[in-house]
């Protein structure tokens, strides 16, 4: 009986540890492939400069058309996963608020290419892969961050992480 309880928890552990290192699909790739050839090249101009959020969600600010509704009815020809990408990433864009646009990009290229190249995840802390050090800790005095964006900043870079 002892060892059911073992073999319990150690599954236990490892489902409640699995989605917070779990990677997810990379949202940029999916944009780039399915809508880049139409739309804007980079999905944080598309959805800054023609969506907004509403009671909706993530609607057209010419439409005001819920944008799921355009990709469920076979625009872009995606998946559902690939769909629910999308509108995740859609909807964490207009979250962030181009923070990385207006504070970072005089000196980094982009959020994506930037974190996979210079930083990593240790123990789901976002660090810098040759300097060891904690981002949230070196944001706080670096690029003209005040705290709140600093820990967004922190999430933005982190979320580039976790993707395939």
């Amino acid at each position: 009986m002892n060892g059911f309880i073992q073999i319990g928890i150690a599954i236990s552990i490892i489902v409640w540890a699995v989605p917070s290192t779990a990677q997810r699909a990379n949202p940029h790739l999916i944009y780039e492939e399915n809508c880049a050839s139409c739309h804007l090249p980079h999905a944080g101009d598309f959805v800054s400069e023609k969506l907004i959020v509403s009671e909706s969600g993530i609607v057209g600010k010419a439409s005001g058309r819920p944008v799921i509704d355009y990709l469920k009815a076979g625009h872009g020809e995606l998946s559902d996963e690939e769909i629910n990408v999308l509108i995740e990433q859609f909807e964490f864009i207009q979250e962030s608020g181009r923070l990385f646009q207006e504070k970072c990009i005089i000196c980094h290229d982009n959020a994506a290419e930037f974190a996979r190249q210079k930083l990593i995840l240790r123990d789901d802390i976002v660090t810098g892969r040759y300097t060891d050090r904690d981002v949230a800790e070196f944001l706080l005095q670096h690029g003209r961050l005040d705290a709140s964006e600093a820990q967004k900043m922190v999430e933005v870079l982190m979320r580039q992480l976790q993707v395939k």
